[in-house]
């Protein structure tokens, strides 16, 4: 239990910490790339009203009056002149006979003026005043305007460049997220245990005592039962004898229930090995047949052979005990329990146990809290049973120790309780 709830600490830290990365990182790189955004239509903006030409004197009117806190581009920094040197673009007219000349090409790495041509047509043939197009490695934003003259200019611009800063800022962030996480996952399970410590001592304290003091008080619940039979044999026997004996039977089976609940939550005390499902759940629910008859039920079993599962065979058949005789307990008279052992899940590759009875008051019911410990839905009713509310508490525990999963829920009339665990390969 305690290394389950060190686990759940871990998982529940890193996650958290995988939670503020996300917003944080994300943030950033969602914020960069709206700037890389807004910098291609800046530089296309100014190219357009310089018609193809870009110097540090003609394109600053297009970044803003910088002077102005207001039109500053914040994220971007203030206009530095010398910034344009680092854009790669080229400009195209197209005259009246569709005729296109290259404008400027010097801004471009080894682009003969054939393939510009080639690339401006396929742009006009897209017959939108914006888009992309990729030429080799790169991806080039394109501006088709009119220039002064009323003749038609196209820009393109080499916005893979703008955007490098983009993907290097993701990379970085995918890189340095991932690094984060394994450090302060590492960093937590070394100092998880310490920070355990104190939870983990007073769990083993609470779990010492229930031992010592459940064989403590074994000792003169003993003396109380012989006294009570030894006054039965010198004639003294009255209800009062009965009920003695009645309660002491009860203390004991509540004391042995305590001291098996607190041994379940230290797992290392169960030995996990490959049993035969099978066969543990036709043994237990055979010992039950004349119980259930004696109480007037129906009682139905449906065993698939040859399921094997990871467990400890009497800890397995324990919790069986627990569901049968809960059943039991609380079946409607005259009424069904039903057992049925089956495969299934994703690829049948899960043990499924179903155990059920009518129990049509159940309808309706809160059945969150039935394995808790002590836990009662209607005291009146389930003190009439003779309930310790434990049983269904173990059941749980020892199925968490054979990192299987128990629930339970209302079908019909009937109550379900299920318990699921992996089968053996």
């Amino acid at each position: 239990m305690i290394q389950k709830f060190r686990w759940k600490f871990i998982g529940t830290s890193v996650a958290a910490l995988l939670l503020v990365l996300l917003i944080t990182l994300g943030g950033l790189i969602g914020i960069t790339r709206i700037q890389s955004q807004n910098e291609v239509h800046r530089v296309l903006t100014a190219l357009v009203k310089n018609e193809g030409h870009l110097t540090p004197q003609n394109a600053q009117p297009a970044f803003g009056d910088q002077d102005n806190p207001i039109n500053r581009n914040f994220l971007g920094g203030k206009y530095n002149p010398e910034a344009v040197y680092q854009y790669r673009y080229f400009a195209v007219t197209i005259d009246a006979s569709h005729n296109v000349h290259v404008v400027n090409s010097t801004n471009v790495y080894r682009l003969k003026n054939t393939t510009i041509r080639a690339i401006t047509r396929k742009a006009l043939e897209e017959h939108s005043q914006t888009g992309n197009v990729n030429i080799g490695q790169n991806q080039y934003a394109y501006r088709v305007a009119k220039d002064g003259t009323g003749q038609t200019i196209v820009i393109f611009l080499n916005e893979t460049l703008i955007f490098n800063r983009f993907w290097l800022l993701v990379r970085v962030a995918i890189v340095l997220g991932i690094c984060a996480l394994i450090v302060f996952a590492v960093i937590l399970i070394l100092v998880s245990r310490k920070a355990i410590k104190p939870i983990t001592d007073t769990y083993h304290k609470q779990q010492e005592f229930i031992t010592n003091a459940g064989h403590e008080l074994k000792t003169p619940l003993a003396v109380i039962s012989a006294n009570t039979e030894m006054e039965e044999m010198l004639g003294n026997n009255s209800e009062w004898n009965e009920s003695t004996k009645q309660q002491v039977a009860k203390l004991t089976k509540l004391i042995n229930s305590l001291i098996s609940l607190a041994r379940a939550g230290e797992t290392g005390e169960i030995t996990l090995s490959k049993v035969d499902f099978s066969q543990i759940v036709e043994e237990t629910t055979q010992d039950f047949k004349s119980v259930m008859k004696k109480n007037n039920l129906t009682y139905q079993i449906s065993i698939r052979e040859g399921i094997k599962v990871i467990a400890e065979k009497h800890t397995l058949a324990e919790i069986l005990n627990i569901l049968l005789d809960n059943a039991r307990k609380y079946c409607d008279p005259g009424g069904k329990v039903q057992v049925k052992l089956t495969k299934g899940g994703a690829l049948n590759k899960s043990a499924i146990l179903r155990v059920s009875n009518i129990y049509k008051e159940g309808k309706g019911q809160d059945y969150s809290h039935f394995f808790d410990r002590f836990y009662r839905e209607d005291e009146s009713h389930n003190s009439k049973k003779g309930g310790l509310g434990i049983g269904l508490s173990m059941a749980r525990e020892l199925t968490e120790a054979f990192r299987g999963r128990i629930s339970v829920h209302h079908k019909g009339d009937d109550i379900v309780f299920s318990v699921i665990l992996k089968i053996a390969k």
